[in-house]
């Protein structure tokens, strides 16, 4: 049988590792057939010579790369340090190859890219190495051809039976450590796509290149689900919490309300979740709690509806906002704020009311990120039609190190003032909230005076160090229940 090596370039995000969704789903997809495979999770820049020794002595068949568009400056030297020493065949897949193939090609040390999901269409092509056959022709795959050229196959209709995949083998990353620096919380995901077009997201770039766009956003049967979610705890015992990744597991409300009664029976943990505010109604509120909701996670991005309106196309208001995350809090359900710094047709106003908004609903904590103009994405088309982009946009390995953009609307220095302000607020309402009645007071003066000097104690509490290990392990341990005292 076929042997893979796969290879997961995670370097330098500014978060601590993480389980990918998508390739423990295609892990479970090339074993369930029969092939071999090993994989590598790159988390830190390695001699390349020394990776591709280690890759080779595997002796694979095909080597293949995943990683985001943060991520594609580190593919070259590793994929040239094998080629330098072996003609195996290498391919990438994920997110950024699916909507920008022809850039990473411009490797041309890489011979195919895997357009959208693989868990059909991969092991197809290992079908075909096995049998010695030619694989130019494998739906869901581009090949540079021996001449030069890109031979550009169909990209398969979207399987819209999510029962019929096996269930995600995430054994191939160091699951126990990832779930120990959480405090025991395992991120899982059971849905997917997302049935919105926010302007900045990949979700309507990918949902374009299907055949059934309609398929794009599917929930498996709740059985199903649920069966995941056990699997993986049969495997990893110390789970005291799930974070599902789901971009919106609340879409389908009737789908959702089965889950959550099923999920409160039978497994029974505590967990957080992804969220738009409009979906947040008293009943799905309810049904949260219930099930054992302790965080949402809201995407509140800007604080001008103008912004969300017409550069972002997020039609929510601030008072929907605003019922949104008083109905959260009512249902003793934490509130976890998501924000996007450093956008176009941004100015120094609009990035403050930003802050301002977030004041208003008072998260207990909340993360803020620089805009990164993903390529394909109707606001990366917006950046290059009115020249906010330059060499250095393309530079950053995630969203936390600067602005992406040329700052035409607003000065950089209060981009990145804003910016660390927003983190600081966050940082002081996450380490005051269970002080009990007075933790509001006491995070205000805290942010006044840490305010000062934001950037000082953002660097201080947020750079990867001890320190923020720490910070992070005890974040996650708050969320779980407290046991009563005796």
């Amino acid at each position: 049988m076929a042997r893979v090596y796969l290879i997961y370039i995670d370097i330098r995000t500014g978060f601590y590792p993480e389980l990918h969704h998508g390739l423990a789903s295609l892990a479970a997809a090339i074993r369930q057939n029969g092939h071999v495979l090993s994989f590598h999770h790159l988390l830190k820049e390695e001699s390349p010579e020394v990776l591709s020794a280690m890759v080779l002595k595997f002796n694979p068949d095909i080597v293949g790369f995943s990683f985001t568009t943060n991520q594609r400056k580190y593919l070259k030297k590793y994929s040239k340090a094998i080629q330098h020493q072996s003609k195996v065949l290498q391919i990438a897949g994920g997110v950024h190859a699916t909507i920008d193939p022809m850039d990473v090609f411009n490797v041309d040390s890489i011979q195919g890219v895997c357009i959208g999901e693989g868990e059909q269409t991969f092991p197809a092509l290992l079908r075909k190495v096995d049998a010695g056959e030619s694989i130019l022709d494998t739906v869901g795959f581009w090949w540079r051809t021996r001449q030069g050229r890109i031979k550009k196959n169909p990209v398969p209709a979207l399987n819209p039976d999510l029962s019929s995949l096996p269930y995600p083998d995430y054994s191939i990353f160091n699951v126990n450590s990832i779930n120990e620096a959480a405090s025991g919380w395992m991120t899982m995901m059971l849905t997917r796509g997302c049935p919105h077009h926010c302007s900045y997201c990949a979700n309507h770039v990918l949902r374009s290149i299907y055949p059934n766009k309609k398929d794009y956003v599917r929930v498996p049967p709740v059985k199903h689900a649920i069966g995941i979610i056990k699997n993986n705890l049969s495997y990893y015992s110390n789970v005291k919490g799930i974070v599902f990744g789901d971009d919106l597991l609340i879409w389908h409300k009737k789908w959702f309300k089965e889950f959550a009664d099923r999920y409160r029976c039978e497994v029974g943990l505590p967990f957080t979740c992804n969220a738009r505010a409009e979906y947040l109604t008293e009943d799905i509120c309810s049904s949260l709690k219930k099930a054992g909701c302790v965080l949402v996670a809201i995407g509140v991005e800007s604080g001008s509806e103008w912004v969300r309106r017409y550069i972002l196309n997020r039609k929510t208001s601030n008072d929907q906002i605003i019922k949104a995350c008083q109905l959260l809090k009512y249902f003793d359900i934490q509130i976890l704020s998501f924000n996007i710094l450093g956008l176009p047709g941004e100015t120094k106003r609009l990035m403050q009311e930003t802050l301002s908004l977030n004041k208003r609903i008072k998260p207990d904590m909340g993360a803020a990120y620089y805009f990164f103009p993903y390529p394909g994405t109707q606001l990366r088309s917006i950046c290059e039609q009115y020249g906010f982009l330059d060499e250095s946009s393309e530079e950053p390995s995630g969203y936390l190190e600067r602005p992406t953009i040329k700052p035409i609307q607003w000065k950089r220095k209060d981009c990145v003032r804003i910016y660390h302000k927003l983190r600081l607020y966050f940082a002081t309402r996450r380490a005051t909230r269970n002080l009990g009645f007075a933790s509001s007071f006491i995070a205000t003066c805290l942010y006044l005076l840490f305010s000062i000097f934001p950037l000082f104690f953002v660097s201080l509490f947020t750079k990867r160090s001890r320190l923020k290990y720490i910070l992070r392990k005890l974040m996650y341990k708050q969320l779980l229940p407290q046991e009563p005292k005796t």
